[in-house]
């Protein structure tokens, strides 16, 4: 694809594993400058940014933050603006969740997960707002939600499912007050995707991985790439009519067949 992205500046949060590192690549494939954000493993974090700088030729910063921290958040975008200029693209994926019977979630497990996913989201997406819209420079934003946005079938999943609920409503909110900035938001659903989280269920039971990929209708896991081909599209010109759109990429898991 050529979707116009070379010398864009594009913000990834947790773009150095799973999901993230395919979304990564994608847009290094597409000749961006990346601000690669992570939480944990620095030295894999800055090897995962060099591999794709010297094999697509782009520069390539890895910045550490938790993006539950207003601080954070804001050196993030400092140090983008340092090495690059305005950004151009942000894509929010980083997130968290855990497994936990209901009633033994505490109050800071719910606050937690609360900071990682949908708070992380709304600071990234109001920092870049701040940066964008003074300067009436164009921009994009695209979330990265869930199935688990839509409904969940996995028990012990409370907090986390709150959140990516939330975060529909965070990307439908954020496209109502921001497009009349220049600024267009959506959302990418995955489902099942072969990233490392998988790879250790499929490992560690294979029985319950055949079965959870039994019920995707096209019968296989995703893999990092293709969604990070779609959030390229959805943060492109060529996809200027998506506005506060919900993309669902889970393999017609939703669709109940």
């Amino acid at each position: 694809m050529n979707l116009g992205h070379k010398g864009k500046t594009v913000i990834i949060t947790g773009g150095t594993k799973g999901i993230g590192s395919g979304i990564s690549e994608v847009f290094a494939r597409e000749g961006a400058n990346l601000v690669i954000n992570y939480h944990s493993c620095a030295e894999e974090s800055e090897a995962f940014g060099n591999m794709l700088a010297e094999k697509y030729g782009v520069r390539v910063i890895c910045v550490w933050g938790d993006l539950g921290n207003e601080d954070d958040v804001a050196h993030l975008y400092d140090e983008a603006e340092k090495t690059f200029g305005r950004p151009d693209v942000l894509v929010n994926n980083a997130g968290r969740g855990f497994t936990k019977d209901f009633w033994d979630i505490s109050l800071s497990d719910w606050n937690q997960q609360l900071n990682d996913n949908l708070t992380g989201q709304f600071l990234m997406a109001r920092e870049f707002a701040r940066r964008v819209v003074p300067k009436r420079g164009r921009g994009w934003i695209v979330n990265i939600l869930s199935k688990a946005s839509m409904t969940s079938t996995t028990k012990g999943r409370v907090t986390y499912v709150s959140n990516k609920a939330g975060e529909v409503g965070l990307t439908h909110s954020l496209a109502v007050d921001l497009t009349e900035y220049g600024i267009h938001v959506n959302g990418v659903m995955p489902g099942f995707v072969m990233a490392s989280t998988m790879r250790k269920q499929l490992e560690q039971d294979p029985e319950d991985y055949k079965h959870r990929v039994e019920r995707v209708p096209i019968k296989r896991p995703g893999t990092p790439v293709e969604i990070g081909n779609m959030v390229a599209f959805l943060a492109s010109d060529q996809c200027e009519l998506a506005v506060g759109t919900v993309v669902d990429m889970t393999g017609g898991l939703l669709l109940g067949f």
